[in-house]
């Protein structure tokens, strides 16, 4: 390659190779001047160099081993890097030499000895040079099916406040409250009998009442053949009665406006109330109770919580899935490693798995963090829903 030159006189030139080392005169004042030796190329210390020591060269070629088939022998070769085999002797090569390299953070690995120590060397370098290579790659699998789940589980969550919040801002939707003497009297007797909270229901859409199990009669003095009886209101609190062939006998709770009579009604349009929710009720009929103990009525902060709390129910399911694929993963590549015990307990304790990734990063790649995510969903999903507050029910709006 061309040589840079400078004379005295600002004279500057790129001298070609060949006059390294000679005196030239100067084109523009005629001193002399002495063209440098050329530097000497940089010599190669990683894993070219350590081949080149043995006389083997990047591209030069060669025939398959005859023994692993994955690695071919360099011309003039006898030896097979890859697995030892000598194609003279038909052998491998210290056959019976093994260690093992077993230490916090590093796969493990079986080095055998080629019978030569820059060999070996170069074996241990391209294990290296592998890893470093395997690592540039770009981000894995499972960071994408992080970011999938979560955003499946985030756009349900934002869905289901929307939803809610529009359906309460439109009237289709209300949420289910009770107030007056029938709380009173529900309390009273919860009071002596806690299981009087388990026989409360709520009609949920309006229905007509009929005096049997089955559906109303129509008029056969009518000319437009329309039935005789009345609707039940959606909001209705009732005591359950019987239940037969699909429809729901009740009772309503005294208090209620435009509750209508007791009868029957298609057991599609009533839902049961839990415990947690007839005790929010009962608070909310006490005069006493505290704001923050009270049920939430306004509209906007239940659509918040009714999202957040389908954002952390998703998000827990999912981080299920998410983990057990994790498991799978740590399992398939513990098996293919060489202490059974090891494999045994980071495919069957749920978190030793994770442990062990990180013990043997190098030979996993990122499982260990997986896992880690995995467990801040679960987890995380379980702690964020334990402050969204219990929520009434809703019913459908009042029809036009």
């Amino acid at each position: 390659m061309p040589i840079p030159v400078s004379c005295q006189c600002g004279y500057q030139v790129d001298a070609p190779d060949h006059y390294a080392g000679q005196q030239v005169n100067c084109p523009q004042c005629s001193n002399p001047l002495i063209v440098p030796a050329a530097a000497p190329a940089a010599a190669n210390t990683g894993l070219g160099g350590a081949l080149e020591g043995l006389g083997i060269k990047a591209g030069s070629g060669g025939i398959p081993c005859p023994h692993c088939l994955d690695a071919e022998i360099p011309v003039g070769g006898i030896i097979c890097i890859a697995c030892g085999y000598n194609v003279e002797t038909g052998s491998l090569m210290g056959g019976d030499e093994k260690k093992q390299k077993k230490a916090f953070g590093a796969a493990t690995y079986t080095h055998r000895s080629y019978g030569n120590e820059q060999l070996d060397h170069a074996a241990q370098m391209m294990e290296k040079e592998l890893l470093e290579i395997n690592a540039e790659g770009g981000l894995p699998y499972w960071f994408w099916l992080f970011v999938f789940f979560n955003v499946i589980s985030f756009g349900l969550g934002l869905a289901m406040f929307s939803l809610t919040w529009f359906s309460l801002s439109g009237e289709t939707l209300k949420i289910a409250t009770m107030r007056g003497n029938g709380v009173t009297q529900l309390a009273e007797a919860a009071e002596i009998n806690p299981t009087k909270k388990d026989d409360l229901y709520l009609l949920v859409s309006e229905a007509e009442i009929s005096a049997t199990p089955s559906k109303p009669k129509k008029d056969a003095n009518s000319s437009a053949g329309s039935t005789m009886t009345q609707k039940a209101k959606p909001g209705t609190f009732v005591y359950k009665l019987d239940e037969q062939n699909g429809f729901f006998r009740f009772n309503p709770l005294p208090d209620q406006t435009n509750s209508g009579p007791s009868g029957w009604v298609p057991s599609s349009g009533v839902v049961h109330v839990s415990r947690a929710q007839v005790d929010l009720i009962i608070l909310g009929n006490a005069g006493d109770t505290p704001k923050e103990q009270r049920p939430v009525t306004d509209e906007a902060y239940y659509a918040l919580y009714k999202g957040i709390g389908s954002y952390c129910t998703i998000e827990f399911y999912i981080g299920l899935v998410y983990y057990v694929i994790c498991h799978i993963s740590i399992a398939t590549w513990a098996f293919k490693d060489n202490d059974k015990t090891q494999a045994f307990l980071a495919s069957a304790i749920p978190g030793y798995n994770m442990i062990w990734a990180f013990m043997r990063r190098k030979y996993v790649g990122g499982l260990g963090i997986m896992a880690i995510l995995a467990f801040t969903m679960i987890f995380g999903s379980l702690i964020v829903e334990s402050f969204v507050p219990e929520l009434l029910p809703t019913v459908a709006g009042a029809s036009d």
